[in-house]
């Protein structure tokens, strides 16, 4: 019961913060966005991204297919995505994405599982917030 009404909370606390509240041409296409850091969606503690990390993992929405491409640190994938830009909802699927092992790919794998229970979204000016029903909510910087 009690992780019942947890995930209850985090669903409505990600949802009201998926109002979107962006300023004009901010756009989720088209733009590679770079992880920044992952906040815990339970105790919303803040991990930024590691500075001595061979490279920065991002993604990028395509307008065309609604394909999602990820760039990781050793590895990369690619899935489908559908969204609302007026909701800021979120889903995306089909996310696969090669395994490679290598220093800190514990942080591609926190990017692809919170990607693949993404609802919703949240752009203000430069930064992108994907919110999940997953472990970590997942921050990113427009590139």
């Amino acid at each position: 019961m009690k992780k019942q009404l947890i995930f209850i909370f985090i669903l409505v606390l990600a949802v009201i913060g998926c109002k979107k509240s962006t300023t004009a041409g901010d756009d989720l296409l088209k733009i590679k966005w770079t992880l920044s850091y992952i906040q815990d969606t339970k105790t919303n503690t803040i991990t930024n991204y590691p500075d001595d990390a061979a490279r920065k993992i991002s993604i990028i929405f395509t307008d065309s297919l609604n394909v999602i491409s990820f760039y990781g640190i050793c590895n990369g994938g690619g899935g489908t995505y559908s969204y609302s830009s007026s909701t800021g909802e979120l889903k995306i699927t089909g996310l696969c994405t090669t395994k490679i092992y290598c220093k800190y790919s514990e942080w591609e794998t926190y990017t692809v599982q919170n990607l693949y229970t993404a609802i919703c979204y949240k752009i203000v000016a430069n930064n992108l917030a994907i919110y999940s029903t997953g472990p970590y909510s997942l921050y990113f910087i427009k590139e």
